[in-house]
């Protein structure tokens, strides 16, 4: 009886303390209202405890990268991911339409029907279309007729073949400039501590300002050092705009006051980079009509005052054109050429246009080299000009 009674006691103890326990480890639902504080005080204690403490790592820098530095860091591989050839091939889909999609209509429409002549009287007529221009339209059509028999005309993609050859060599068969580029400056002039002088002309609204702050940026990705003179002092909101491609670039940036003469901003800027062994220099002009005989001449004045900081320079003359302006770029070009001494092309708005033939007519009839191409408005939509990825862009499907 004895040892029964303990047993009992046992238990109802053991079930009493399993009671408390279980209440402890599963509060109930709801709580009396003068307990409500301690519990919310004690749960926030025991979300502390369980957060863990992350500590520094001694490898890792205290001080963080200014933003502008990781933006830099971080938009260099993005501008080096993406396809260019992809941003080309579209940009120049217009005039593929145009020239290469228009020569598969007629192919096609003929079937084993054609014949030399009409061929022939049918490329004329597209590039033509396309701003190729009427010289140098008829002199590829010289040439591919030249290269074909009279079987070939039925093979369309010989026929389209022999073409694309053909632009190929009038593109890559430009002048070389002898005074270096602003990608390989001449080895001269570093070795004496002399900055590459690129003088930046064009007409109003091509993208001129844009195409010399595009520019500099990318000397700065290459690690060169830059200068920029904002000789287009007639226009406030064109020195405001390279003022910001300027603070992009990490580049000092020249600026006399509004209405000064452009010529001695030119002087300043180059006596500057010299100064600050720049490596690269790069003066915005101001944009001018081709048929203002006082703006050009302004133009070769700046060129001549350069010249006098530096005997050898500008090293680079290179004129924005607008493509879609066709071949009104053409005669631009000319006329600036009769001004100063044109370097190179850099060729905007290629997106917006069918007109891109406009490149092989220039490239024929001025023997200029294209140096740079844009497809869009960011950074990465300038690039250097190859003649044979705007060739193969030109005819990729």
């Amino acid at each position: 009886m004895i040892a029964a009674s303990v047993v009992t006691a046992v238990l109802v103890v053991l079930f009493i303390t399993n009671l408390i326990i279980n209440r402890k480890k599963n509060p109930p639902k709801s709580l009396p209202k003068d307990s409500i504080r301690e519990n919310l005080i004690e749960l926030t204690e025991r979300k502390k405890l369980e957060t863990p403490v992350v500590q520094k790592s001694q490898d890792v820098k205290q001080d963080a990268l200014p933003l502008e530095q990781l933006q830099e860091k971080l938009l260099k591989p993005i501008v080096d991911e993406k396809k260019w050839f992809d941003r080309l091939k579209g940009g120049l889909r217009r005039t593929h339409s145009q020239i290469v999609n228009g020569l598969d209509e007629f192919f096609t429409a003929k079937s084993d029907k054609v014949t030399r002549d009409e061929t022939l009287e049918h490329l004329f007529e597209l590039l033509v279309q396309a701003d190729v221009g009427v010289k140098t339209s008829d002199l590829l059509v010289e040439k591919v007729k030249n290269r074909l028999t009279k079987e070939d005309y039925s093979n369309s993609a010989k026929f389209k073949n022999i073409l694309r050859e053909e632009i190929f060599n009038i593109l890559s068969s430009t002048k070389v400039n002898s005074k270096g580029e602003i990608e390989k400056p001449l080895l001269s002039l570093s070795e004496n501590k002399l900055p590459h002088i690129v003088l930046m002309v064009g007409v109003n609204g091509v993208g001129k300002t844009t195409t010399t702050g595009k520019l500099a940026y990318k000397a700065h990705l290459r690690g060169q050092k830059v200068v920029i003179g904002a000789a287009d002092t007639f226009r406030a909101a064109a020195i405001e705009q390279l003022s910001v491609w300027a603070e992009r670039s990490k580049a000092q940036m020249i600026r006399l006051k509004e209405g000064a003469d452009p010529a001695s901003v030119a002087f300043e800027t180059v006596k500057k980079a010299t100064e600050a062994n720049a490596d690269i220099c790069l003066i915005d002009t101001a944009g001018r009509l081709q048929n203002r005989q006082d703006l050009m001449q302004e133009l070769a004045k700046i060129g001549r005052v350069v010249a006098k900081e530096n005997p050898d320079a500008p090293h680079e003359v290179l004129l924005v054109l607008d493509a879609t302006t066709g071949q009104n770029a053409l005669q631009q070009a000319k006329i600036f050429r009769d001004v100063v001494n044109i370097t190179g092309l850099i060729l905007t708005k290629l997106d917006g246009t069918a007109k891109g033939g406009i490149a092989i007519a220039i490239a024929s009839e001025m023997g200029l080299p294209i140096r740079y191409v844009g497809v869009g408005e960011s950074v990465e939509d300038l690039e250097l000009f190859e003649a044979h990825e705007f060739v193969n862009a030109l005819f990729s499907e």
